[in-house]
């Protein structure tokens, strides 16, 4: 009977250890990659600045502004009303974006202090590709005909003279009192620097190939280079002065953004884009997405990377995060992973399954 006794005893004891065991294994932070939007519409063209995520949403019919603050998971709404404002760029409190209300693109700021929006430029001219920091907002403009570069002073309420243009300047891109962009007065695109501070413009690249799509952060500038008879991404180093080749695979990759160590793009090597990751520092590449569908217009801050996302059937925007324990992203295994670390459980979600554990391991005892 003794015997009989601790054997029936030792069963539930080993079902609250076995369970115990698990418990940590089942709830592992599937941390890393986080989905931002999940309307059934399409939430495209994302720009990050901190823990702030912008996008275009066609949610309510056209399309609108929305805000995404990690800190807190709120979502807002910023801009309202029938007529489109897409596209946009975010720095501090500012927004900027491009505002279809007059009939033409023209640029749309708006700051999240004030809660306060307003249309800088009018006219029937196309306006495009804002891109903001500090209080200097850029743009594409083709107002006097040609294609040229406006930068605006959001805290004065007035642009910012250049030196004459050439009448093919192309998709700026600003960090602080640098500017870059795609310049292709000579027939064929190459990349420009623009010091605010020194009032001096120099060629950053060479030869007979295009260059293009260019962007800045910090001392770094990387672009799109047809050098090699497909779409390779480059990187300049402006405190070194040497230029340095970062992808090398035949498939095309474009629209890279940088920040800090790091280099993201959009990658065709697998058919469709993905987003890949470069580490400056240790030369590693990386596919943040590999599931097959579509992942397009990848934006980078800090430890956050930002895409439009089409494994759900629509355009939804995605984010991943370094600083969180990683995980898999797309669905599948991401190279970028570690093991997930157990996220510790409260004492009150574990004394449920004890109860149950412990009537199952009873109720086996009495009807044995």
């Amino acid at each position: 009977m003794a015997e009989e006794w601790l054997h029936m005893s030792r069963r539930p004891f080993l079902a609250i250890l076995a369970i115990l065991l698990l418990v940590p294994l089942v709830s592992c932070a599937l941390a890393g990659e986080v989905r931002i939007t999940s309307d059934p519409a399409d939430q495209t063209a994302p720009g990050i600045w901190g823990n702030r995520i912008v996008w275009t949403d066609a949610r309510n019919g056209n399309l609108d502004i929305y805000l995404y603050e990690a800190d807190t998971g709120n979502t807002t709404r910023i801009t309202k009303g029938p007529k489109d404002r897409k596209s946009p760029a975010i720095w501090g409190d500012l927004i900027a974006a491009v505002d279809m209300a007059q009939g033409s693109p023209n640029i749309y700021l708006y700051n999240l202090v004030t809660r306060t929006g307003r249309v800088v430029t009018t006219g029937t001219a196309n306006q495009k590709f804002p891109r903001v920091s500090g209080n200097l907002v850029v743009w594409e403009t083709s107002r006097d005909g040609d294609n040229d570069i406006v930068v605006y002073d959001a805290s004065t309420n007035r642009e910012v003279k250049l030196p004459p243009g050439t009448g093919s300047r192309h998709s700026p891109a600003i960090s602080g009192d640098r500017m870059v962009w795609a310049d292709a007065s000579g027939g064929t695109s190459r990349i420009h620097l623009y010091d605010f501070t020194t009032k001096s413009e120099k060629l950053l690249t060479e030869g007979t190939s295009s260059q293009y799509n260019p962007w800045i952060s910090g001392d770094l500038v990387v672009w799109q280079d047809k050098r090699n008879g497909n779409d390779d991404i480059y990187l300049y180093d402006i405190t070194t002065g040497r230029e340095r080749q970062i992808t090398s695979d035949p498939a095309d990759q474009r629209y890279p953004r940088v920040w800090g160590d790091r280099v993201v793009w959009e990658d065709y090597r697998n058919g469709n884009p993905d987003i890949y990751l470069y580490t400056l520092s240790t030369g590693q590449e990386t596919a943040l997405t590999t599931d097959g569908a579509d992942h397009r217009s990848p934006a980078i801050w800090g430890d956050g990377v930002v895409w439009e996302d089409y494994r759900n059937g629509n355009a939804d925007i995605y984010l991943y995060d370094f600083s969180a324990p990683a995980a898999p992203a797309s669905g599948q295994e991401n190279p970028v992973a570690t093991a997930a670390r157990p996220t510790p459980i409260p004492l009150m979600e574990i004394l449920p399954v004890i109860a149950v554990a412990l009537l199952a391991a009873a109720a086996g005892r009495r009807y044995r």
